[in-house]
C-alpha cells in the first residue's frame, strides 16, 4: 500500500470516531487502529479485486499473452485508468517493449488489443504489463467504504485469533454483503 493510501480513504479521526475511541487526544492505540484500518482496506480491495483510491504502477505477470486477435487478458484489478507500459521476452529471449497505445483497457480491467491490431506473436515468455487502476480520488463507492469501516470495527473489537466464552456470527448485511456488489463475477 502507497504511503499515506489509508489516510486518503479514512482518516485516524474518522477511525476514532466510528469505534468510538472516547478520548479523542488518546494516542496510544493509534499505530494499532491504523494497522487494523489498512488491514480492513486490503481486505475489502482484496475481495472485491478493486483499489479503492488511484495507484500508480501496478503490474500483471504472465508467461504468455492470448493468441491472435482474440481474447483478453484480465489484470485481476478495477477500474483500470491506464497502461502504461507492455514488455515480452521474444523467441531469441530478447526484451520488447510493445506500445501502450496499440491496447485499449476496460475500466473493468479487461486489455485487449486495439481496433485492428492483434496480440503479437513470437512471445516467449515474461510479459508485464504496468498499469493504473483505483477509483478517483474520493469517489470510492460509499458500500465499500461502509465495509472497511465495518471490518476495521470487527477487527478492533476482536484482536485475538479465538474467541472463548461466546457465540459469534457475521451481522446480517455485513462486510461480505456490502462487497458482494462489487465483486467480479467468475465463470
Amino acid at each position: 500500500m502507497p504511503e499515506g493510501y489509508g489516510d486518503g480513504l479514512l482518516s485516524l479521526e474518522a477511525c476514532k470516531q466510528h469505534l468510538r475511541v472516547d478520548d479523542a487526544d488518546d494516542d496510544s492505540e493509534d499505530l494499532l487502529i491504523l494497522a487494523l484500518r489498512d488491514a480492513a482496506i486490503e481486505y475489502v480491495e482484496r475481495y472485491c479485486a478493486v483499489k479503492l483510491a488511484p495507484v500508480a504502477g501496478l503490474t500483471w505477470r504472465a508467461e504468455g499473452l492470448p493468441h491472435g486477435g482474440s481474447g483478453y487478458i484480465d489484470l485481476a484489478v478495477r477500474p483500470v485508468t491506464g497502461i502504461t507500459g507492455i514488455g515480452w521476452l521474444d523467441s531469441a529471449g530478447a526484451e520488447v517493449a510493445g506500445a501502450p497505445g496499440n491496447y485499449r483497457f476496460e475500466a473493468s480491467g479487461r486489455l485487449r488489443p486495439a481496433p485492428s491490431l492483434h496480440w503479437p506473436s513470437g512471445v516467449a515468455g515474461g510479459v508485464v504489463v504496468t498499469f493504473d487502476a483505483g477509483y478517483p480520488a474520493g469517489e470510492a463507492p460509499p458500500m465499500l467504504l461502509a465495509a472497511v469501516r465495518m471490518m476495521l470495527g470487527h477487527l478492533y473489537l476482536n484482536r485475538e485469533a479465538v474467541i472463548v466464552g461466546t457465540i459469534s456470527g457475521e451481522a446480517p448485511l455485513g462486510v461480505t454483503a456490502l462487497c458482494s456488489a462489487f465483486r467480479p463475477v467468475l465463470l
